[in-house]
């Protein structure tokens, strides 16, 4: 009995000290960013002007929390082979889809720039891609506004839809090139999750959308976010909201007479 309950003992102490490891391990990949993903990065310095040869190129490791659809992937090696470099590249850097010539970029094309399992999806956010300055690559948040009435009295909430999503493409720029200004169109292209595309497209039809700009290092995504509320009823004064949707408790404030 001794005998049977030591290896017993000693099975379940194995266990546990394979599950430590196995979570070890995990808590690590999430630390680091998740897996590693290869990518293509210079070799040595290449001038602009410069067609890309396997020489001149070498493969990094990028944590895949921080890769983006402009980063080119060891896998699309044969991709890039003879195109032409439009601006300088340093050693070691990163080879990016926007430091290849426009030639080769076009035959990418938008659905290129779509990850797998990923979706693009285009909105429209004239008035908050902030005069043009919100470019393909960056990440945004969205906020979503809903308004309703009920006999007298009207509502307004604000909310943050979805967080940390991947700008595509704004009008018709992939970010092949320099911002000339005419990237305000009105029509931003992101990169989404099929559930996403759907809260996206019933929001559409049902409030207002607006962009919310994100440092590109920042992919924290945060929880439990106040919802702000409006609400006026007839011949009274506003009344402001926001409501802690974690613990339910909710402020406000009246704001100045609009009759």
């Amino acid at each position: 009995m001794n005998r049977k309950a030591m290896i017993i003992s000693i099975a379940f102490a194995l266990t546990a000290v394979l599950l430590a490891q196995l979570y070890l391990r995990r808590l690590e990949r999430e630390i680091s960013g998740g897996p590693a993903v290869a990518v293509l990065a210079a070799a040595r310095d290449i001038l602009p002007g410069t067609a890309v040869e396997r020489s001149m190129l070498a493969t990094r490791d990028l944590p895949q929390a921080y890769l983006e659809q402009r980063h080119v992937r060891a896998s699309d090696l044969h991709m890039v082979l003879g195109a032409v470099v439009s601006t300088e590249i340093k050693a070691d850097e990163s080879l990016l889809w926007t430091d290849l010539s426009a030639a080769q970029r076009g035959r990418r094309g938008l659905s290129g720039l779509v990850r797998e399992g990923m979706r693009a999806i285009a909105i429209e956010a004239r008035g908050s891609s902030f005069g043009g300055l919100v470019r393909p690559g960056d990440r945004v948040d969205l906020l979503f506004t809903s308004r309703a009435q009920l006999d007298s009295v009207k509502t307004q909430s604000t909310s943050t839809l979805l967080q940390n999503l991947l700008v595509l493409a704004v009008g018709s720029d992939l970010g092949e090139g320099e911002n000339t200004g005419e990237t305000d169109s009105g029509q931003v292209t992101l990169s989404v999750t099929v559930e996403q595309a759907q809260v996206l497209t019933l929001a559409e039809h049902h409030g207002a959308l607006k962009l919310v700009l994100r440092n590109p290092n920042d992919i924290v995504l945060l929880k439990e976010l106040p919802q702000a509320s409006l609400t006026r009823a007839a011949g009274e004064a506003q009344s402001f909201s926001w409501q802690d949707l974690g613990s339910g408790k909710e402020r406000a404030k009246e704001i100045e007479h609009v009759r």
